[in-house]
C-alpha cells in the first residue's frame, strides 16, 4: 500500500485510487466475504482497516463511501475486529478536532481574544465575554448543514431526508390484489432545517448532493420540543404530499406509517441491504429513523382519537385462540407481524412485559406455517407440527428481539402514569430526548449486529434476548407451541 494513500486525500495517488472503476466491486466482494467469516475479517483487519475507514468517508458516484461503510458494519460482527474500526474512527474523531480547535484558536486570535490554561475564552470587552459565555455545544439532532439544532434555533423544524417506494405491505396475503403500502429508507443521519414551504423544482437534486449523491424523495418532520405545532402539521402535509406523488398511494394513514415501521423492522430481521434502491443509506441510519417513524404515527392516533379502537383489535389478536384463526391470520396483512409492531405505538412496557410472550408465539407459528405453505388456501390444515431447523423461525424471533429492546433501550425512561396514557407520553418523550434517542438507537444497533444475528439457537436466542424467566424451557418451548394444532 503507498504510504500517500494514508496520508493526504488530495494527493495524486489518492484521487486515482478511488476512481478505480473496481474499486466499488471489489468493495461488494470483501464485504460479502467477510459477513460472518472471521479468518477474512481477520486477514482485511491485519492490513486494510485504515483505508477502509477513510474511503468511508469519501462522497462519490460511485457510492464509495456507503460501500466501505457497509464492509465495516460486516467486519463489526468480530468482536477484536470491531475494536480496531472503533480505535481507527476515534483516531479520526480526535484529529478533527485537533484541526477544530486550531482553527478555533486562529479565529479567537483575530478577534483579540485568547484561551487560558482552563480552555476558557478571554477577552478585553466585557460584553464580548458575555457572548461567549451565552455560547455552547448542540447537543442531540443538528442541521447537516448549518451544524445548529434546538438549542439555537428552537422553532426551527428539522426534517429526515427519505427514500420511499411503493410495495406490498405483505406478499403472502392471500389476494389477487395485495394490499399496497410503502416502504421507507433514511439516507443520512443528520437532518436538515426545513426552512422553504415552496418546493422548488431541483429539490431532490439538491438533497442528493448533501447526501453522499444518495436519491431522496421525502422529507420527514421532527417535532422538537419548542417548535409551534401548526409548523410542524404543516411541514407533515407537505411530507404526507411526496409520499403520494413518490408512490401512488393516496391513504397516507396512521396504518400505512405501521406497516412501512413494521417492513423496516422486518429488513433488519432478514438481513436484507439498505441501499439497493437509493445507493446509500446503512443499518445506523435506518436504525435512527424507528423513533420518528412510531412519532408519526402517533401523531395521527393521538390526533384523531382513535387510539381505543386500535386497543381494542390488538387486544382481540391477542385473546383468541381458535387454531383455524392463527392459520388464516398468519396470511394477513394486519396478522402477526402487524399487530406486534402496533404495541409499540399502544403498550406501555408493563403491559408489553405481559403479552410479549402471546406475540412470540404467534410469530413461531407464522414462521412455520410459511415455511411450510407459503400460499394460503381456505382448506389449509397443519399436519407437520415437529420443530425445524432454527434458521426458519430466526427472522421471526430476531423482528421479535428488536422490538423487545427498543422497550428496553428507546423507551424505558419514558413516565407514564397509567397504561392508557401511553400513546401520549411516549409521543412527547419522543419530542423532547433526541439526544437520548441518538444513544438508544446506537446501542440497538451494537445489540443487533453483535449479539442478536450471531444467534445459532433457540436455546441462544432465549438467553441473548433475555427470555429465561418467561421461557424456563426453551429446548421445548417451540414443541410446546405448535401442539396448538394437535
Amino acid at each position: 500500500m503507498k504510504p500517500s494513500l494514508l496520508s493526504r486525500t488530495d494527493s495524486d495517488d489518492w484521487k486515482e485510487f478511488i476512481s478505480k472503476p473496481s474499486l466499488k466491486y471489489i468493495l461488494r466482494l470483501l464485504t460479502g466475504l467477510a459477513t460472518q467469516h472471521e479468518p477474512t475479517q481477520c486477514a482485511v483487519d491485519a492490513d486494510c482497516i485504515a483505508i477502509i475507514h477513510r474511503l468511508e468517508q469519501v462522497s462519490s458516484d460511485e457510492h464509495v463511501g456507503s460501500l466501505a461503510e457497509n464492509l465495516l458494519e460486516a467486519l463489526c460482527t468480530n468482536a477484536s475486529v470491531a475494536s480496531r474500526i472503533d480505535e481507527v474512527r476515534q483516531e479520526t474523531r480526535a484529529e478533527k478536532k485537533r484541526l477544530a480547535m486550531a482553527m478555533r484558536q486562529k479565529q479567537l486570535g483575530a478577534l483579540g481574544m485568547r484561551t487560558n490554561d482552563k480552555g476558557q475564552v478571554t477577552a478585553e470587552s466585557t460584553i464580548m465575554q458575555q457572548q461567549m459565555e451565552e455560547l455552547g455545544e448542540e447537543s442531540g439532532l443538528v442541521c447537516v448543514i448549518c451544524r445548529e439544532g434546538y438549542k439555537f434555533q428552537p422553532t426551527k423544524v428539522l426534517g429526515i431526508y427519505t427514500f420511499t417506494k411503493r410495495c406490498n405491505v405483505d406478499d403472502c396475503e392471500p389476494k389477487a390484489r395485495k394490499t399496497v403500502g410503502y416502504s421507507t429508507d433514511q439516507e443520512m443521519i443528520n437532518p436538515i432545517v426545513i426552512l422553504r414551504l415552496a418546493r422548488a423544482r431541483d429539490e431532490w437534486e439538491s438533497a442528493a448532493l448533501q447526501n453522499a449523491n444518495t436519491k431522496c424523495n421525502g422529507l420527514l418532520p421532527l417535532w422538537g420540543p419548542q417548535v409551534p405545532e401548526s409548523a410542524f402539521a404543516s411541514c407533515l402535509a407537505r411530507h404526507n404530499t411526496y409520499l403520494q406523488e413518490c408512490t401512488g398511494h393516496r391513504d397516507i394513514s396512521y396504518a400505512s406509517t405501521v406497516h412501512d415501521l413494521k417492513l423496516l423492522l422486518l429488513r433488519f430481521a432478514q438481513e436484507k441491504s439498505f441501499h439497493d434502491d437509493t445507493g446509500g443509506g446503512g443499518p445506523q441510519s435506518n436504525m435512527h429513523i424507528i423513533p420518528y417513524l412510531i412519532h408519526m404515527a402517533l401523531y395521527v392516533i393521538n390526533s384523531t382519537r382513535c387510539g381505543a379502537r386500535e386497543e381494542k383489535n390488538l387486544c382481540s389478536h391477542l385473546e383468541v385462540t381458535a387454531p383455524e384463526w392463527w392459520i388464516e391470520s398468519c396470511y394477513e396483512a394486519e396478522g402477526a407481524l402487524y399487530f406486534a409492531t402496533l404495541s409499540l405505538l399502544l403498550h406501555a412496557p408493563t403491559r408489553w412485559a405481559r403479552t410479549r410472550i402471546s406475540h412470540l408465539r404467534r410469530l413461531i407459528v407464522l414462521a412455520h406455517l410459511r415455511h411450510l405453505h407459503p400460499n394460503y388456501s381456505a382448506q389449509l390444515k397443519v399436519t407437520d407440527i415437529t420443530p425445524k431447523d432454527y434458521s426458519v423461525y430466526k427472522s421471526s424471533l430476531v423482528f421479535f428481539a428488536i422490538i423487545d429492546a427498543i422497550y428496553r433501550y428507546h423507551f424505558k425512561k419514558v413516565a407514564v402514569a397509567s397504561e392508557d396514557q401511553w400513546t401520549t407520553a411516549l409521543a412527547d418523550y419522543i419530542r423532547h430526548n433526541d439526544e437520548a434517542l441518538m444513544k438508544a438507537s446506537e446501542k440497538l444497533m451494537s445489540f443487533y449486529s453483535s449479539e442478536l444475528l450471531p444467534s445459532a439457537s433457540f436455546e441462544e436466542f432465549c438467553d441473548v434476548a433475555e427470555l429465561f424467566d418467561d421461557i424456563p424451557s426453551p429446548s421445548t418451548f417451540i414443541s410446546e407451541v405448535l401442539m396448538v394444532f394437535a
